[in-house]
């Protein structure tokens, strides 16, 4: 599965960790060593993630660990659900 995730540019990119259950699959974004810099810039970056799965998502739920909500599913033409 690949997902967006975004990051700053004074970081080593975005990580995206994945708990699978028989209902739901959660996804947890953070960053890979995020740097002190004083002179950082709080500017943001959208990197696209590829997150292996040990089974197809099916029906199972897409949620977002940070707010336990389900996450919107974008195709290439618009909002639809995505069961492969």
């Amino acid at each position: 599965m690949t997902v967006v995730a975004l990051h700053g540019v004074c970081d080593d990119g975005p990580a995206v960790d994945v708990l699978e259950t028989s209902g739901s699959v959660v996804l947890s974004g953070s960053v890979k060593d995020q740097k002190d810099s004083g002179n950082c810039t709080k500017q943001a970056k959208l990197q696209q993630v590829t997150v292996k799965l040990e089974h197809p998502l099916g029906d199972r739920v897409l949620l977002d660990t940070h707010t336990g909500q389900p996450i919107p599913y974008k195709g290439l033409n618009g909002i639809s659900p995505s069961r492969s």
